[in-house]
């Protein structure tokens, strides 16, 4: 269906008349001459005639068409599929903000994101009193959605308001709130502009599959604005940051590894990346990268031991500051009091229950050991307050004196944590009786052929007690052999949990929670009678990741990435301490945890974490800290085309613009616009009746 945006300029096709009447008036006629050969003269005469009378036609032709052309070019056609609609109609616009931080990129002197503010003023105040709108951004995200109004000071100050924010884009989201937000909208006219940066990063293909069926069931035009005017955009960004801490090493430094990716075109050198703990510098280095691709800077760095350590890394800002710079923490270690009862000692210190567990926790006397065992054999512990102890480790005990049982136990119900390593000495009805609801119900050995033993079944690296491992090779984890093992009965219910099984699937390593307490049990020994573990590379980070575990006072092996938005578990916090507990974020705000005591296996849980740096917890028991970093992915500022976005959700219902603000009018407009192929025809025609009146002079 043919319509006209301004239909008053068809009046300009009476124009038309014009050039008849001038044509009717000075219509030219073949001179008469005398002649005495009458006879030649008048077919001359003739045949001028015919010829002239042709000419004038066409001009006239052409002079009529070139003004028709130009009349309906001014009304601006429109070759569209549904009713006509004046340019004065009443219409509902929802003003989709891009505030995400590649936004924050600084384009001509200012942020491409203040220019979108600007543009969408100008967009509002372009419209007429019966015009309604509304405002919706990446963050924050209202609970309930915004209303169009009518009133134009409120949706301007709504714009205002607009701040920008560290989070990624996600536009299927914003465009289905949109749409959903215009559906229920009673104009004529339903209009959505996206000021945006046209970055791919925003643009996921399996997501906006959903926001097209949604577009075409609703009459609604896209208006796209691109507020870097279609340019491309280079960025150079700090992507990732990790670092590797073993305790073992006697200088006890960190390696920091630093990722940075270089989204231009051009080769960067020397460029100037620094490492700072806190506010101080510590190192420094340069780094050479080649177009599209990353480099990695490593630092071994000191860390303070007598608080709660975090830094940065960065490089000199660019166009797009915010993601120049990324954050890390490293939480202080403290001292941990291991009591270590030997129910097997032996002269040979070789064959001693506990020699290979005690130089596990403190491989070496010249190294300062945040763990410090002492050992004890049965009859020495009967003197020995268990609370004096952060954990207490029963390798191979047969029995403990009665009083010795109980106060285990009310050690352990009061927050304590036990250990248990078996052996030959253990006898399965007295740990049944003695040790109930510390260790599982305990059946019989049962033991393995040399040629064929059992190994360690697949570790669950995402279990926190075994994330140091994540990284390491298959055959590394499942190295050690277990030649005899005790097996237990299978628990049902309860917060019991296998941290680890052996590769026929029998428990290795189970977790029992007891009052505020817990114990874990390893149906083998630790030391070479049944098991070859303490000679391999494995045994000594588990025997300490074990040790840290039960204590709350675990290292990993790699710095946690939590990225802007995403929820923090709160390590080594019971749900009923929560309530004194605060977390500072790096703007100065206190925010509190969320905790759902009837789940006590599933941590508490921070979710503001809505600015990138370092969080504090206070009122707590342990100085924690961690680190909120941006999402590296926004980084690439890669541009999606215009034909990409077509193809994504099609061609009838999009325009794009990438100069000028998008005024009320023009955004009524949908359809294929047929003006300017009009003026074009129109110059054409022009062209031509021009040589034909060159012709006929």
């Amino acid at each position: 269906m043919m319509s006209f945006i301004s239909p008053i300029f068809l009046l300009g096709l009476l124009g038309v008349s014009l050039p008849i009447i001038i044509h009717m008036v000075g219509r030219r006629r073949a001179p008469v001459y005398k002649f005495s050969a009458i006879e030649f003269i008048l077919r001359s005469q003739k045949k001028v005639e015919a010829r002239l009378r042709l000419e004038q036609l066409l001009l006239l032709l052409l002079r009529a068409a070139i003004i028709a052309l130009i009349a309906m070019a001014l009304a601006k056609p429109m070759l569209r599929a549904g009713p006509v609609l004046a340019p004065d109609a009443p219409s509902c616009s929802v003003l989709i903000v891009d505030n995400s931080y590649s936004m924050g990129y600084y384009f001509k002197g200012e942020t491409l994101l203040e220019r979108a503010k600007e543009w969408a003023r100008q967009f509002v105040g372009s419209l007429s009193p019966s015009d309604e709108a509304c405002v919706i951004t990446v963050f924050p995200t209202p609970d309930v959605a915004p209303q169009p109004t009518a009133d134009k000071d409120q949706t301007l100050d709504s714009i205002a308001r607009i701040k920008p924010s560290y989070y990624t884009t996600d536009l299927s989201e914003l465009l289905e709130r949109a749409l959903s937000i215009i559906g229920s909208s009673k104009k004529q006219v339903k209009r959505i502009l996206l000021f945006t940066d046209l970055t791919k990063n925003g643009w996921n293909p399996d997501a906006m599959k959903e926001v097209k069926k949604s577009l075409d069931k609703n009459p609604v035009r896209l208006h796209i604005v691109d507020m870097s005017e279609g340019k491309p955009l280079s960025n150079v960004s700090v992507s990732v940051l990790e670092y590797e801490y073993d305790w073992t090493r006697k200088d006890e430094q960190v390696l920091l590894k630093a990722t940075v990716d270089n989204f231009t075109d051009t080769t960067i050198k020397d460029l100037l990346i620094k490492a700072r703990i806190g506010e101080e510098e510590v190192a420094q280095g340069f780094l050479q990268i080649e177009p599209w691709a990353a480099a990695t800077k490593e630092f071994l760095l000191d860390i303070p031991r007598d608080n709660n350590a975090w830094g940065s890394v960065e490089i000199p800002a660019d166009s797009l500051p915010v993601d120049d710079k990324r954050f890390f923490t490293i939480s202080n270690v403290k001292d941990i009091r291991v009591l270590v009862v030997d129910g097997a000692p032996s002269i040979n210190m070789y064959q001693s229950a506990t020699f290979y567990l005690e130089k596990a926790l403190n491989p070496a006397r010249l190294h300062t050991s945040h763990i410090h065992p002492t050992v004890m054999n049965t009859q020495e512990v009967q003197s020995t307050n268990f609370k004096e102890y952060d954990l207490i480790v029963l390798a191979n005990v047969e029995k403990l004196d009665a009083a010795k049982v109980s106060e285990l136990k009310t050690y352990t119900a009061e927050g304590g944590n036990v250990f248990f390593c078996l052996g030959d000495k253990v006898r399965p009805e007295y740990y049944d009786l003695n040790f109930t609801g510390l260790v599982p119900r305990l059946r019989m050995e049962v033991e393995f052929p040399r040629e064929k033993p059992l190994e360690f079944g697949t570790l669950d690296t995402t279990h926190t007690l075994l994330k140091v491992f994540a990284r390491e090779r298959k055959d590394v984890l499942s190295s050690p052999h277990f030649y005899k093992v005790f097996l237990v009965e299978p628990e049902m219910g309860g917060n019991i949990t296998n941290i680890i099984n052996y590769s026929n699937g029998t428990p290795a390593l189970i977790e029992m929670p007891y009052g505020k307490g817990r114990s874990i049990t390893f149906t083998s020994t630790i030391n070479r009678d049944w098991t070859d573990l303490p000679v391999k590379p494995i045994f000594l980070p588990l025997v300490q990741q074990i040790c840290r575990y039960m204590t709350n006072n675990l290292i990993e092996s790699t710095a946690r990435d939590v990225l802007v938005g995403e929820n923090w578990e709160l390590p080594f916090y019971s749900h009923d301490k929560m309530d004194k507990v605060e977390v500072l974020d790096p703007k100065g705000n206190l925010g509190k945890p969320v905790s759902n005591k009837s789940m006590p296996a599933e941590p508490p849980i921070f979710s503001d974490t809505h600015f990138p740096g370092v969080y504090k917890l206070r009122g707590g028991e342990t100085a924690i800290s961690f680190a909120v970093n941006v999402d590296p992915k926004e980084g690439n500022l890669s541009k999606i085309s215009a034909s990409e976005v077509e193809n994504l959700l099609g061609k009838e219902r999009i325009s794009f613009r990438i100069s000028g603000p998008v005024k009320g009018a023009e955004g009524a407009v949908e359809g294929k616009r047929l003006w300017p192929t009009l003026l074009l025809a129109a110059l054409c025609v022009l062209c031509l009746e021009a040589f034909v009146s060159w012709r006929q002079s």
